[in-house]
């Protein structure tokens, strides 16, 4: 008898904690309901979690947090809004932690560097996208099973809440599209007029410059405004100018040398893409504001010529793709292939019949940096038989590794070959 009551009792308490538990996620909801802002749900959590809760966007940028937040280890302010340092953002990418946010339904703990207690963690999604993560720092007490319920529940109330709010917004955004507008249709009189534009809409002219353009792959239904998604990179790219043009998101990347951005920024970009099921391309460089729209139009034909689904996450950069891209600007595709220099098709031709290596041999010579025993250690060959390849190959095909001309047309048509195998001009 004692035995069943003590049964009872537990089953009484495990109801009685049920109840309780059912009640603090409907008083969630709640606030909610009656259209309180984000910060007045984070403090009904709070009173439940009892631990600091931070609301993260998929650009590491805090949306919320209750109680504010205030961290200089792991925090900075970038384009007026407080976010995550890059090495912090870089240490959780190569602890897979942001692959765990991504890939995980439901709130885990960790452990993070530098840091003494627990952290809990879990996605809020849209559909299929990741657009942002709840970030709760077990500072006070150790986490329970039903934190992680209440965390559970507070990610899809803010789910709902980022897509009927319109909060945030960019303010500048009508400003930013008019000028991209103006710019990419070619409207400005001269090189002074867009800088001069630049300047009153608040930013600074630069020497070099990259257009990017982005893509969601998971085009309906739409995600949330473009707006919300253009503050998160605005978060990345602060000295950049990113807006929409025709309904596609668009950065203008100044840049002071000829590169791009920093591989930590190219890390916190290619996380944001990946969250958000998207993909980017980018550009040549150029210096002439007024040659945009042909910039543009390099961002925009890649689009064309890859599967979607298969870039999640990917940057994608316009030297890649030129080649094929002026395959397409020609009326006849075989004029293209025409370009292949023969001593290249006899050696792909010579290889299919006698089972040799030529082709191969010469195209790892040209990826090695024309590097003779680079070349022959990635082919895993002696020296020797490299050279006496190369000797057959001059022999058979009049092929010359030392005339420079021969060898940009060896590389260009080795390039036109792939091209052709891909996509089967």
């Amino acid at each position: 008898m004692e035995e069943l009551n003590n049964e009872l009792e537990d089953m009484r308490d495990f109801i009685k904690s049920y109840q309780q538990l059912q009640q603090k996620k409907e008083s969630l909801f709640t606030v909610l309901r009656h259209g309180h802002e984000l910060n007045l749900i984070l403090q009904k959590a709070y009173g439940y979690l009892n631990n600091p809760i931070n609301i993260c966007d998929s650009s590491f940028s805090i949306l919320d947090s209750y109680p504010t937040v205030d961290d200089a280890r792991s925090l900075e302010v970038r384009n007026d809004r407080l976010s995550l340092k890059n090495v912090f953002s870089s240490d959780m990418k190569e602890s897979n932690l942001t692959d765990h946010i991504f890939h995980s339904i439901y709130p885990f703990t960790t452990k993070v560097d530098a840091f003494e207690y627990d952290w809990a963690f879990e996605s809020i999604r849209i559909n299929r996208a990741v657009v942002g993560y709840i970030c709760v720092r077990g500072i006070n007490r150790d986490f329970t099973d039903d934190d992680l319920e209440i965390i559970h529940h507070l990610s899809h109330i803010i789910s709902v809440y980022l897509q009927k709010n319109n909060a945030y917004i960019n303010p500048n955004g009508i400003t930013v599209d008019r000028f991209l507008k103006q710019l990419l249709l070619g409207h400005f009189e001269n090189e002074d007029t867009i800088k001069s534009q630049i300047g009153s809409i608040g930013y600074k002219p630069s020497a070099y410059y990259y257009l990017m353009a982005y893509e969601f792959v998971d085009s309906d239904p739409k995600l949330l405004s473009t707006n919300y998604f253009c503050q998160q990179l605005q978060s990345i790219f602060p000295a950049a100018i990113t807006g929409t043009y025709e309904g596609q998101l668009v950065t203008l990347l100044p840049a002071k040398r000829t590169s791009p951005f920093s591989i930590a920024t190219e890390d916190r970009l290619s996380t944001f893409l990946t969250m958000n099921r998207m993909l980017c391309t980018i550009s040549f460089v150029f210096t002439e504001l007024t040659e945009a729209p042909t910039y543009f139009g390099q961002c925009r034909c890649i689009f064309n010529m890859v599967d979607l689904e298969e870039n999640i996450g990917n940057i994608l950069r316009y030297g890649e793709y030129c080649l094929r891209h002026i395959a397409t600007l020609l009326d006849d595709p075989s004029l293209f292939l025409a370009t292949i220099h023969p001593a290249i098709k006899f050696l792909q031709a010579y290889d299919m019949e006698n089972s040799t290596e030529y082709l191969n041999t010469l195209e790892t010579y040209i990826k090695c940096n024309r590097s003779a025993p680079a070349a022959a250690e990635a082919l895993h060959i002696h020296k020797s038989t490299f050279f006496y390849r190369i000797e057959k190959m001059k022999s058979l095909f009049n092929i010359d590794i030392s005339n420079p001309d021969n060898m940009f047309a060896y590389e260009i048509s080795l390039k036109i070959l792939d091209i052709s195998k891909k996509y089967r001009y």
